[in-house]
């Protein structure tokens, strides 16, 4: 079920364009709010409290637009949801700038890695450049669903934007591992320590 949710956050703006050209805003609305009311049924009891609690914000925020776009029979209001994600995650990322530690340096903690001062200011500055990428990627994406075509906004929001966020999220990985080589049983640990072999090691 957590894959084929994926799945299905992944392939929205294509499944909002098919939607929209093959029955309408009124029929789409309702077909997702079925989906959302009974996906939720599914949610396993294993999960944290606190990913419930995303999870429910989401598809609350989703049925919300989708029984307003139901009621007022208007499917551009589907695709302002892209732009509300990239809202929520600048949000979970700055206030983490704000209040600390940054997000970016909670997850470089999680396999336990003490870390020295100039890494948790790198972190701070990664979660940064995250918050800029979210702004930039919310604004494109606000513009072409306010302004350009449904082909447009889906060509970007479906395909061109996870290509930028998989262009920041290589480049970074790469410099990280040949800045400070953090060795820690990652999965990619085997690749990055041939390119980069640890310091020390001759």
């Amino acid at each position: 079920m957590k894959v084929l949710r994926t799945l299905t956050a992944i392939s929205y703006p294509f499944l909002i364009f098919a939607g929209l050209d093959l029955v309408g805003p009124r029929a789409l609305a309702l077909v997702v709010a079925v989906i959302l009311i009974t996906g939720g049924v599914f949610i396993p009891m294993r999960v944290s409290v606190a990913h419930v609690s995303w999870l429910m914000l989401a598809a609350a925020v989703l049925l919300g637009v989708a029984i307003v776009a139901g009621l007022l029979n208007d499917g551009r209001l589907f695709l302002f949801v892209p732009v509300l994600i990239n809202g929520a995650l600048l949000i979970a990322f700055g206030r983490t700038l704000v209040k600390g530690p940054s997000i970016v340096e909670v997850f470089a903690r999680l396999r336990g890695r003490n870390l020295p001062e100039e890494e948790v200011l790198y972190c701070r500055l990664v979660t940064g450049i995250w918050c800029v990428v979210f702004v930039l990627n919310g604004a494109l994406t606000l513009a072409l669903a306010l302004y350009a075509s449904l082909a447009w906004w889906t060509l970007y929001t479906g395909a061109l934007s996870y290509m930028l966020i998989g262009m920041v999220f290589a480049t970074e990985l790469v410099y990280r591992y040949w800045r400070f080589r953090p060795y820690d049983g990652s999965i990619t640990d085997p690749l990055f320590r041939r390119i980069f072999p640890p310091r020390g090691d001759g």
